[in-house]
């Protein structure tokens, strides 16, 4: 029977110790961040973050935001972007990293966009490190085909590994929304379907941007079940800086 070398023993106990201690360090973050939106999705994820951020703010939730779209960036609790530096390629590491710097600043609220396309990191990047109080899905569209697989129903169960257990999942897809009411159904989630075809008008004007109306009706859903009056919510949704991508 080979014999470990003792060095070899030294240095694994000292990564499962790095690890002990980095797990901590995350479950601290948790704690001080009671709020925790996790965004999926195929298309429109980075809007979605930034008008329920916004719309949190207006009604007095301080709110942090962190979209990887276009260009990475976080919003701070005033609503002012800053550009994410990255100096090695973009990793799900990342997350863990900025959970642990908004916690910081102790805020009510963080509303984050799912950066793993790959089905099992998407399952690790909310079961394991977002652990969010509230999933959302935007929609199902055919995108990201070798990692998610080629068929509509496929993608839609790659995307439902960002469904919480115990909590609630809003979404906008209609056609593919089987899938993600099976896997929410096992994971004793709600699912609340948000349409911005049955979406009043008069949320859909005043925005200097545009802006798609199943986004607006998604974004304005998920804050009224935080408590925030859709009027007083759409107020800090028509202001909010676009996603440097949005038309």
């Amino acid at each position: 029977m080979p014999i470990i070398p003792l060095s070899l023993l030294i240095i694994l106990l000292i990564l499962i110790l790095i690890g002990i201690f980095e797990s901590i360090l995350h479950n601290k973050a948790i704690s001080n961040i009671p709020i925790r939106i996790h965004v999926n999705g195929t298309r429109g994820k980075s809007s979605v973050v930034r008008l329920i951020a916004a719309g949190l703010r207006a009604g007095g939730i301080k709110t942090f935001a962190k979209t990887t779209g276009s260009s990475p960036r976080f919003i701070d609790e005033n609503g002012h972007d800053h550009i994410i530096q990255r100096f090695r390629p973009a990793s799900i590491g990342e997350q863990i990293r900025m959970m642990y710097r908004f916690s910081k600043s102790k805020p009510e609220a963080l509303v984050i966009e799912c950066m793993a396309v790959q089905p099992r990191y998407q399952w690790i990047s909310e079961h394991k490190i977002v652990q969010s109080t509230c999933g959302v899905i935007t929609n199902v569209r055919a995108d990201h085909l070798e990692e998610m697989g080629y068929s509509l129903n496929h993608i839609a169960k790659s995307l439902s590994n960002t469904i919480p257990f115990n909590k609630k999942i809003f979404t906008s897809e209609v056609k593919n929304i089987q899938p993600i009411s099976v896997q929410a159904l096992k994971n004793n989630c709600s699912v609340h379907v948000c349409q911005g075809s049955k979406l009043d008008y008069k949320y859909l004007d005043g925005f200097s941007f545009i802006e798609h109306p199943d986004n607006i009706s998604l974004a304005l859903e998920v804050c009224e079940s935080m408590e925030v009056p859709k009027d007083e919510a759409i107020k800090g949704m028509r202001v909010v800086q676009p996603d440097p991508g949005a038309l």
